[in-house]
This record gives C-alpha cells, structure tokens and sequence, in this order.
C-alpha cells in the first residue's frame, strides 16, 4: 500500500550523493525533444502511460501493470519522466528512479552516473543525458543499444525500441539497432524536434516533418502540416501539432489515426506496438488519451499522485556515522517513532520495505 504522505526517510540504493537536478529540456513524449512546457510532461510505454506534475509533485501513472509498470516509487521532487516498453524512469531528487520491467538490466542505474538532466527508455535500455553533456547508456547491449557515438553538443536524447537519438545544433546522431534502417537518416538541415519510436524516428526539420527506419506508412503517409510544432512517434504510428491541430498517420487499423477534440493542445506522446496503439495530449482540459485500451493504457482517470512530503534537518554527525545509522535496519525503531520494522536485502536496486504505524494502523509500505 502506498500513502500521499509518508513520515518516515525514503532511501535510493542507487546512489549514495545527491545533486541538484538541472533543468530539463521538457518532452511532450517519452521520444520528443521540442519546445518546453513548464514541469508538466508525458511518457507513453508498450501499454501504459505515466504524467508528471510539478505543481503538485508527482507522477502519475495508468494502464497495463503486469510488470508493475504504474506502481510508482516514492519520488522526491521529480523533475524528468521517461516510458519506453514496460518500463519508466524519473529523475527525482537529481536521482534516476526505474520501474517495471527490469529484466535486461534497464533499472540497474550505473553507481557513477552523473548529475542527470534528461532520460530516453527503450525496450530493454535506457540512456541519460548528463549536466555535463555527456550521454550514458545502460542495460540491454545485444543489438548495441549502448555504444554512444562520439558526440559533441546534445540538446535533446529519444529512444527506440533497440535505438536512440541525440539532437544538437539542428543535427541528429543515431546508435543502436539498425537491422531495419533506423540509422540510415535521410539529409537534415536545421531540426527542432525530434521523436523516436520503435523501429522509426521523425523530425520537424526547416518546417517540415521528415520520418525514416522500418515503417513504411510513417514516411509515405505523412499528412499536409502546416508549420508543424510537435511530433511524437510510436512503433506503428506518428502524431503531430500543427496550425489546424492534431493530426495522426501511420497503421491504418490502428484508432490512434482518429484524436478526439482537443482544446490548445501542448504536449502529444504516442506509444504501444502491435495492436497496443494508444496515444495522448495534454490540453486545456488536462491529459486525454485514445486509441488501443484493452489495458486500460488509453483510460486516463488522474492515476494516483506519488508524492513525498518532506522536510530538512542538519545533523551533527559525519557522513560514515549516519550512513552506518541508515543501514543498521534492525535499530530503525530505536531512532523512528513510526518504524515498527525495516526490511531490505541492502544490494544496488532493491527495495526497502517499511512497517510504520500510522493512525493506530500498521500499514506495510515499499
């Protein structure tokens, strides 16, 4: 179970230091890198959807949940959301938090990580954006999904299924799969946005929209835009903003190509495969959502907020006295008045279970 507010101190196995978070680029879709939308985002997976607020801290997520896609951590401060497949990552805290699938390596955040500022998930791999510039990739390799080309200047990163792609100075640069021509990018001139979505990517590039890699009907089929704004791309569908609204194209079965009414529109994400199809925006009326919903993934109902209350106090110890405080678990409710136990196998990535007692109730929280 999981409480709006929690008493007690939440723990990242992750890191061990904490840094402020830059600002990030904001996204308008787990693969767009395009103009910014003051702490609000969108991040579309396989089959579920995760939303990020600042205004009120938290992250909410919907949809499929059968590798405990939507079952958000505690995030302190989230500042960055990022879906790809079955998994969703967030920078909280100047830390990077992973849920879901984690069975190629995706939540396993490398210990030396710099101070993150974007995320880009893939199938089985993510990569982060650095303060510094520099991009870092992690978890699945087997189709080189890792192997960061030199790079000189990055604005913006965006994730495949097996690929990636990294915007700067109107360039873009792609590793990774390239079995069904994901790499083979046709000339660019000046882009200002750019998505990326199973086999396929797209660009708005001098004014227009441009698509290469595996999905034929994404490049044929791209409609009349005018002075196109947003794009955002799935594995078998693409949407994008322009002067008239929303418009979307690709799998002709697929009912992502019909959006519903939308007022002033600001941010799209387009996300599943294979019949999974679903799509949303944010609005003048909040987030909506359409397409495939046999999951739930296109039924947005305000999720459940994960939010951490907390507060700040200096101790007059060092660092090795508290750290040795922290992971003595058995003394917790020596020190916590709300602790009645805490449990964890105290290894990089896993969990923490806390018993606290709150209201009179015992309630078991992770």
């Amino acid at each position: 179970m999981r409480f709006p507010t929690l008493l007690f101190l939440g723990l990242s196995l992750s890191h061990c230091a904490l840094a402020a978070p830059t600002e990030p680029v904001e996204t308008g879709t787990m693969a767009y890198a395009g103009p910014s939308v003051a702490g609000k985002q969108l991040a579309l997976g396989k089959a579920h959807g995760c939303s990020l607020d600042a205004a009120i801290d938290g992250v909410r997520c919907w949809g499929d949940d059968r590798m405990g896609q939507i079952d958000v951590p505690v995030l302190a401060s989230p500042t960055f959301i990022a879906a790809g497949g079955d998994t969703s990552c967030a920078i909280s805290s100047g830390l990077v938090r992973c849920w879901g699938d984690g069975s190629r390596g995706q939540r396993n955040v490398p210990l030396e990580l710099g101070r993150p500022a974007q995320l880009a998930v893939g199938d089985g791999h993510v990569c982060a954006l650095q303060a510094n510039g520099q991009v870092r990739c992690w978890g699945d390799d087997s189709r080189h999904q890792l192997q960061v080309p030199r790079l000189s200047t990055v604005e913006a990163i965006a994730a495949g299924a097996h690929h990636t792609c990294a915007l700067g100075a109107g360039q873009v640069t792609c590793w990774g799969d390239d079995t069904r021509d994901q790499l083979k990018l046709p000339p660019l001139a000046s882009v200002t946005a750019l998505a990326v979505g199973g086999d396929e990517a797209c660009a708005i590039d001098s004014g227009k929209v441009v698509c290469w890699g595996g999905v034929p009907a994404l490049r044929e089929q791209i409609p009349a835009l005018e002075a196109p704004r947003l794009i955002a791309v799935g594995a078998t569908n693409a949407c994008a903003l322009d002067a008239h609204g929303v418009q979307c194209w690709g799998d002709p079965l697929a009912s992502v190509l019909t959006p519903p009414e939308l007022t002033m529109p600001t941010q799209l994400a387009v996300g599943g495969a294979d019949g999974y199809a679903h799509a949303c925006a944010r609005h003048l009326q909040g987030v909506q959502c359409w397409g495939a919903n046999h999951l739930n993934q296109a039924t947005y109902d305000g999720g459940a907020y994960h939010v951490l209350h907390h507060s700040e106090s200096r101790i007059a110890a060092d660092s090795e006295r508290i750290w040795a405080i922290l992971m003595d678990l058995a003394r917790y409710p020596e020190w916590n008045p709300y602790t009645i136990a805490m449990k964890s196998t105290l290894q990089i990535g896993a969990p923490m279970v806390m018993t606290v007692k709150m209201n009179d109730a015992i309630t078991r929280g992770g």
